[in-house]
């Protein structure tokens, strides 16, 4: 039986304790851990951790299936986090834990980390992780998009990452606007505010003096965000036709993001389907396996799955943490 038991393992045949990545294993010591560090942010939470039990499975089993399935996905990210140096600030991960700190109260983040005996510096870690894991996301989806398109696609949304401070008249005909323009050319802020406060039917520009303050230009109606986005700090606008009426617009100041920062918000509507598409070839790459005692590794969803069956090996139990 111990030739047998060494023939196996020497062939990659044994069954893991809990799981394998490629080389990685997973043991039940992991596991425990996990299911630890996530139970102490359930109880931050105010609520169970481990979301709904299937039928059939212990709240246990849950809880040990779905931190097994962050396990997982964690070992199938980090090494393409190391090889394209993609990592979480630390200052961002700081920022997160002291954001905790401040909901709950330092006593009570304390003594939920002792309870389930739990480190400081492991809750740093799963910020650290959840963070990577985010980093790597956007950066499979930017790899398959392709910088060109994106590029293209920024340009075409340039409201979208562009902030604005604008002032504007409304009024209710061209003519009217036409005359307000030919009035404010060469006012300044001062002059079109005043102008505002007397004739703009804008509610309440009496005492705004049609100050709209600081916005995404992507916020206003088409028309408006395209000849806002137009003008620079200074500059006035010829009328602008809207449903509302007819605008001047007065362009106190304007910030547009660099393409460096717009390009998470341009990839994040193609994110998670890329992701998904990665990690099912991650999983093909990695050979998972998870004992079934733990469940099932669905390579779709990249997560563990809980198992029914007559068969004590195939059932989902598993250990109290």
């Amino acid at each position: 039986m111990l030739l047998v038991a060494l023939a196996m393992s020497a062939c990659g045949l044994s069954k893991p304790e809990v799981a394998r990545v490629g080389d990685q294993d997973v043991n039940d010591a992991d596991l425990r851990h996990a299911v630890a560090v996530q139970q102490v942010l359930g109880e931050l939470q105010g609520a169970p951790w481990g979301g709904k039990a299937a039928v059939g499975e212990s709240e246990n089993a849950a809880c040990n299936r779905i931190a097994l399935s962050g396990e997982l996905l964690w070992l199938a990210v980090a090494g393409y986090a190391d090889a394209n140096n993609l990592t979480a600030v630390k200052q961002d991960v700081d920022d997160a834990i002291a954001g905790l700190e401040t909901q709950v109260g330092a006593d009570v983040l304390s003594k939920a980390l002792g309870a389930h005996e739990v480190a400081r510096a492991d809750l740093f870690e799963l910020g650290r992780r959840i963070l990577t894991i985010r980093a790597v996301r956007i950066a499979v989806a930017e790899k398959q998009v392709g910088t060109a398109a994106l590029l293209s696609q920024y340009e075409r949304s340039t409201a979208q990452f562009t902030t604005v401070q604008a002032d504007h008249i409304l009024v209710k005909t061209e003519a009217e606007a036409q005359n307000v323009y030919q009035r404010v050319q060469d006012a300044t802020v001062e002059q079109f505010m005043a102008l505002a406060r007397k004739v703009s039917i804008e509610p309440g520009a009496k005492d705004s003096g049609g100050v709209l303050g600081s916005a995404p230009a992507s916020q206003y109606v088409p028309e408006f965000a395209d000849a806002v986005v137009a003008l620079e700090p200074g500059e006035i606008s010829k009328p602008v036709h809207t449903q509302f009426g007819w605008h001047v617009i007065y362009l106190v100041d304007k910030t547009v993001a660099p393409f460096a920062e717009a390009k998470s918000g341009l990839l994040e509507p193609v994110a998670d389907a890329e992701f998904k598409k990665w990690l099912k070839d991650r999983a093909k790459e990695l050979d998972v396996e998870v004992n079934p005692r733990y469940g099932r590794f669905e390579p779709d969803t990249f997560s563990v799955s809980a198992v029914r069956s007559t068969d004590p090996e195939g059932d989902a139990a598993s250990p109290t943490p």
